[in-house]
């Protein structure tokens, strides 16, 4: 008997909580961005007047081109918008009004 309990608890082994070693971690992304700052004028104090030049060049060419990206971004979602609000006083004018003067409508607009 013994050992027909020992067989059934091989088979139904109860498994142990495993541990994970986890630190967490803070990240300051301010003090991150301003170490990148500090090393970059660091590193423009050791360049000659051209190649500080370029360094700052592309350093506001790439700000044009991100506040131009954005401004992409901005109009294309005020865009979405417009066609939504369109669509949906479309809708509630048919609803409304109903079926019947969709014919004319159509006619219309094509």
């Amino acid at each position: 008997m013994l050992t027909n309990i020992m067989k059934i608890k091989f088979f139904f082994k109860e498994t142990k909580h495993r541990k994970f070693f986890y630190t967490p971690r803070y990240y300051d992304e301010r003090k991150e961005r301003l170490e990148k700052k500090k090393a970059m004028y660091q590193n423009l104090t050791n360049l000659s007047n051209q190649e500080r030049k370029d360094v700052l060049r592309d350093q506001i060419q790439n700000r044009w081109n991100r506040t131009a990206d954005l401004n992409k971004q901005k109009n294309a979602a005020n865009s979405r918008t417009i066609i939504l609000i369109l669509a949906i006083l479309v809708l509630g004018y048919f609803v409304f009004n109903g079926l019947n003067h969709i014919e004319k409508v159509i006619h219309i607009l094509f």
